[in-house]
């Protein structure tokens, strides 16, 4: 039996189906990005904060440090300003850092709904399918035409109802034959 190449047979219920899956994992997942987003940039904007209250720390000890103090407390300071400046440097990269992690997890979700639309579409094509090759079958009786079903593919979706459809196909046939 030759493949089919066309995924979406019943357009209606597969990209309903398949959109609608996505538009609800798309919200939670926009919820919980917001959140984090809300967060990161509340964490953000403290940090940035830590930065201007540290700098004006570092800025009078090195001004007090220019007064005539012993070279131990110069030392010191400086030591502290050589640390305050590894430590801002340090708050900048975790900034940094935070942005880019957001940007990675709305780029892994963008990724998620592709990937999710093509699984669903798949997945819908099982149940569509059947329906289609049913459909046809109902469009024949309706015609007069008794039809010959075929067998489903392994993995479609719907093979105990159709196993039902192929009886009262088959007990249309003898109906038929017992009425020649």
């Amino acid at each position: 039996m030759k493949k089919r190449k066309q995924y979406i047979i019943n357009k209606k219920f597969q990209l309903k189906t398949t959109f609608s899956v996505i538009g609800i994992i798309f919200v939670i997942v926009a919820i919980i990005i917001a959140a984090i987003g809300v967060n990161a940039a509340y964490n953000n904007k403290r940090l940035i904060h830590i930065i201007q209250i540290q700098d004006n720390i570092v800025e009078a000890l090195i001004a007090y440090s220019q007064s005539p103090h012993d070279s131990e407390q110069k030392l010191a300071i400086s030591n502290i300003a050589n640390d305050h400046v590894k430590n801002i440097d340090t708050i900048k990269k975790i900034i940094s850092l935070n942005n880019i992690l957001l940007l990675i997890i709305i780029g892994f979700v963008i990724l998620q709904g592709v990937l999710l639309y093509f699984i669903l579409i798949r997945k819908t094509h099982k149940i569509a399918g059947p329906l289609y090759v049913m459909s046809n079958y109902f469009n024949d009786i309706i015609n007069g035409i008794t039809p010959n079903p075929r067998s489903l593919r392994k993995q479609d979706e719907l093979q105990d109802f159709y196993a039902l459809f192929v009886k009262m196909v088959d007990a249309l046939h003898k109906r038929e034959e017992g009425k020649k």
